[in-house]
């Protein structure tokens, strides 16, 4: 807000999730309408800014999920495939290889064995089975939970002599380790998205730490602060989301909330203008000065005429 002059106080509105017209899909509590009594307007010479003072979000989401196209494995075992499914829930690593290790065994009914063990210095998985024979993990296939595991987009063989290792860095998170704060009815040509490349309606961006089942609170010192293309509010629509846009968090009911500081802002008067305005008056005082030049010129004629005269 350097660039701009308050023209009053602020306005503070605090935003319960509880108390919101329920606008998500399948009750995932991640979006709402909150509606104002009395529309807040900025005058003809002003704008309005908005900005999230702090929130406070209870991690409750699942880091695997058909919501978050992460649940599904498939793997083909002695030329038999398996398509499977992983429940829906918040793992830590240890717990994830217990849970696909389980997954896998009732699916064949105990035909081969599977062994996971994560190595913690190295962040790497390791799978191993008691069969001769190859697995083929098909990371290939959307909607698995391979960067969880540390894989790749790739198939990848392994048996019991040849144990299948981490690829890339083992994350938890499937890299949603942020949750981002929008404001789709708010309108603003101030925010870019990488992933699309046009303007968004990101308030802001909260990393998260692997802290499941647990609240966290977000209280930047210093807030970006939208300026809003519209004069007149009247609600405010909230979208939490991750990065991707079309993946909603999925708060499984449990209460957030916010804070948002509005303020009324007046724009300096632009360079562009005062360029103008200098352009202007040396163009004025440039017909000034030829017009005394002018007046110059004629009086001296007139002298000179005068003195031939005489």
């Amino acid at each position: 807000m350097d660039t701009f002059t308050k023209t009053r106080g602020s306005n503070y509105i605090t935003i319960r999730s509880r108390d919101l017209i329920n606008t998500s899909n399948n009750g995932n509590g991640n979006s709402g309408r909150f509606v104002l009594f009395q529309a807040i307007e900025a005058g003809e010479d002003e704008v309005i800014s908005v900005s999230l003072a702090s929130g406070t979000f209870p991690n409750s989401w699942y880091n695997l999920s058909a919501t978050n196209k992460n649940n599904l494995l498939t793997f083909i075992e002695n030329g038999t495939t398996y398509n499977t499914q992983i429940p829906d829930g918040n793992y830590n690593i240890t717990e994830l290889m217990a849970k696909i290790k389980n997954v896998m065994e009732t699916a064949n009914n105990g035909a081969v064995e599977y062994t996971f063990t994560y190595d913690e210095i190295n962040n790497q998985v390791r799978i191993i089975s008691n069969s001769q024979f190859i697995t083929t993990m098909k990371f290939s296939l959307p909607n698995s939970p391979r960067r969880m595991l540390g894989f790749t987009e790739a198939d990848i063989n392994f048996n019991s002599f040849s144990p299948l290792l981490s690829n890339r860095a083992v994350d938890i998170t499937d890299t949603q380790n942020s949750i981002y704060i929008r404001l789709p009815n708010l309108s603003n040509q101030k925010v870019i998205e990488s992933s699309t490349g046009r303007y968004s309606n990101i308030i802001a961006h909260i990393p998260v730490l692997f802290s499941r089942n647990s609240f966290f609170t977000y209280e930047p010192s210093n807030p970006f602060h939208m300026e809003l293309s519209q004069r007149t509010l009247s609600s405010i629509d909230v979208n939490i989301t991750y990065q991707n846009e079309n993946i909603p968090v999925n708060f499984n009911r449990g209460d957030w909330e916010i804070n948002i500081i509005v303020d009324f802002l007046k724009k300096p008067k632009s360079l562009a203008r005062q360029i103008n305005l200098h352009k202007n008056l040396i163009n004025k005082y440039d017909i000034y000065k030829k017009k005394e030049l002018d007046k110059e010129m004629r009086i001296t004629a007139l002298k000179n005429l005068k003195s031939l005269k005489k």
